[in-house]
């Protein structure tokens, strides 16, 4: 896939941009808080739906402003089509392609590297489960589907506990909630076997040392290996009586956890700051093998910021391993660093100051 050209309308605080992208390696310099995130947050939103901050609408559109619309003009092998997408402070989004309302959107092949990745690795096991869910469904439509059927008897289950809905009543959808979140837990641990190795060498090559990093699926009180569905009906009755006094539901793959073990510890409270940062970057680039894996093709890549945060010979690996997508997207606030980079790769310099966007040298 490639982007050959962007529009966006009052999108955070870029008023109006219209740029067109003749080269492969795209860079954004500025200063912080000038609206480079910003520019790579509409691409990741007009490739894959969603915010990569997990913004609510109103807040990617820009102050006063009743709307935001992003429109990008793609070229895909000899297809060339254009997607559109308005986001409205109220009512659902609306997305287009080449005109045309899209009743069935699908994702397009690209993958975003931000800052707040680490905290996949050392936040709550929410942010690992959503990490490993967005993985998912970024290759899975269907996926998806079942996760939203998922949270949607979680939610109608946790009312009825509430309520002290009859006994009855709480079977029926205890059941339907073990049948969906068994394929939850089924495909998050299938995606993870494909995952892990990818992980575990990209993670090698940055640490320059063969350490000892595990993948664990810790499932909340059921053993997933001795039957996903059995082991979750046997969880669901042992917090039978816990559940009625606390009014929520104790079991289910909403409550399990994705451990990173570094050396057989857990990373998320013993590794270090500079080794969170690699096995973040490294969780990227297996994501990012995977859809190639999974589209055949290369995938555009969205890098924010990052190549600061490493030494020049782990800047020079990232480098390596990302120059070779099908177009990469860079911001910095250190530009020699990236020219540095480059060789004799072509770059395209953009200019970003004050929600201005402008062609550079």
């Amino acid at each position: 896939m490639y982007l050959e050209k962007i529009e966006l309308v009052n999108w955070r605080n870029l008023e109006k941009v219209e740029l067109s992208f003749p080269e492969k390696v795209l860079v954004l310099g500025g200063d912080n808080a000038q609206g480079k995130t910003n520019f790579l947050e509409a691409l990741f939103l007009l490739a894959r739906g969603v915010s990569p901050r997990r913004a609510r609408d109103e807040e990617m559109i820009r102050w006063g402003k009743e709307f935001s619309y992003l429109r990008a003009q793609i070229r895909e092998e000899n297809l060339h089509f254009t997607r559109e997408v308005v986001v409205k402070k109220e009512g659902k989004k609306e997305w287009k392609r080449d005109g045309k309302r899209e009743t069935r959107r699908t994702s397009l092949p690209l993958v975003g590297y931000f800052p707040q990745d680490q905290e996949i690795i050392e936040g709550p096991p929410q942010k690992r489960r959503d990490f490993l869910d967005e993985a998912i469904s970024f290759l899975s439509p269907s996926y998806g589907g079942e996760l939203r059927e998922y949270e949607k008897l979680l939610y109608r289950r946790n009312f009825l506990l509430r309520e002290h809905s009859p006994s009855e009543l709480l079977e029926i959808y205890g059941e339907k909630l073990i049948s969906c979140g068994a394929k939850v837990v089924e495909t998050r641990i299938r995606y993870l076997h494909q995952f892990v190795p990818y992980f575990q060498g990209f993670h090698r090559e940055l640490s320059g040392e063969d350490v000892s990093l595990q993948v664990a699926y810790r499932s909340s009180g059921y053993r997933w290996e001795e039957g996903i569905e059995e082991g979750l009906r046997k969880a669901r009755e042992r917090v039978n009586e816990e559940e009625r006094e606390r009014g929520m539901t104790l079991f289910g793959p909403h409550r399990d956890e994705i451990v990173f073990l570094l050396r057989g510890r857990e990373a998320r409270d013993f590794a270090s700051q500079g080794e969170k940062k690699r096995m973040a970057i490294s969780l990227r680039l297996a994501e990012t093998s995977m859809a190639e894996s999974f589209y055949q093709k290369e995938v555009v890549i969205l890098v924010d910021d990052i190549f600061s945060e490493l030494d020049r010979k782990r800047r020079n690996l990232l480098w390596q391993k990302i120059k070779d997508g099908s177009q990469v997207f860079l911001t910095t606030t250190e530009e020699e660093e990236v020219k540095e980079l480059k060789g004799s790769y072509p770059l395209s310099f953009f200019r970003v100051e004050g929600g201005r966007i402008e062609r550079g040298e």
